[in-house]
């Protein structure tokens, strides 16, 4: 089930030509959000994310582009699906409708929507240090589509060698996030992520994140820069993604975690989501 530029299609195969041609474009901006039962957490933030990150992108924003609008296209598309689970990822993708050129230099833009499956199981994983490639230190890295060749990349790395997961670097040669989202230690009452400065990604799930921790737990967060050593010092270290849910990490190198701490942030945090709707 697809919403494409405000029309909805059981699949690719029944959109229209004209509009799968938008796909031979790069996308500009890709965008996840969190269902429940066809209903998203925290979207007025993801609509600020979104149009903040689009006015950067140097495109033509349509002037239909509300909040509004956008509450609408998603009900269309959670109208038009037959089956909701209770737990889905939806995918927003932006597109130009042209390349920009000489005379059009700023071009108009047009959507995706889709929902996928998302897990929230809490599954247990290996990870590794994928170093042949390093994000770079700036505020271009936060925008998501920015290094996901280079997340790609690192998957295989990581399936190639038997991993579910690797961690990537930035050019400082610190640990900056993951190939399937952003990375907690946790030692003793402490939770530690890498700040947005060190090239993390700057999405909403993770500030939704930070925010409940913050606010609804006991733990100190700390937000800072995370040298490859800080790794052996944790007792757990867990990822959270829209994408790819809530993962716990069993091991890194000859070090082993436990799993008691992010089990129930897993579960607090699920709850904190729902009541966000």
């Amino acid at each position: 089930m697809i919403n494409f530029d405000g029309n909805c299609f059981h699949s690719f195969k029944t959109a229209p030509e004209e509009l799968l041609h938008k796909l031979t474009f790069l996308p500009i901006h890709t965008h996840h959000l969190i269902a429940f039962k066809g209903k998203i957490t925290l979207l007025e933030a993801h609509y600020f994310s979104i149009m903040a990150t689009l006015r950067r992108s140097r495109v033509e924003i349509p002037m239909q582009y509300t909040l509004e609008f956008f509450q609408e296209q998603l009900d269309r598309l959670n109208d038009f699906n037959s089956s909701h689970a209770d737990f889905q990822q939806l995918s927003i993708k932006f597109y130009r409708k042209q390349n920009p050129t000489q005379d059009v230099k700023v071009t108009s833009i047009c959507f995706l929507m889709q929902f996928e499956k998302v897990f929230w199981d809490g599954r247990t994983l290996e990870i590794t240090l994928y170093k042949d490639h390093y994000i770079f230190a700036n505020d271009y890295s936060n925008r998501f589509q920015t290094n996901e060749s280079l997340r790609n990349l690192a998957k295989v790395f990581a399936y190639e060698n038997g991993f579910g997961v690797a961690l990537l670097l930035n050019d400082q040669k610190r640990l900056v996030e993951s190939t399937n989202g952003s990375f907690f230690l946790i030692e003793q009452d402490i939770i530690q992520t890498p700040a947005i400065s060190e090239g993390s990604i700057d999405d909403v799930f993770r500030k939704a994140f930070i925010d409940f921790l913050r606010n609804e737990m006991e733990f100190k967060l700390i937000e800072t820069e995370i040298p490859i050593f800080s790794i052996q010092q944790a007792q757990e270290m867990f990822l959270i993604s829209p994408i790819f849910g809530f993962v716990h990490i069993s091991q890194f190198r000859k070090k082993k975690f436990e799993v008691k701490i992010s089990n129930r942030l897993r579960d607090a945090f699920l709850t904190y989501l729902k009541n966000q709707l």
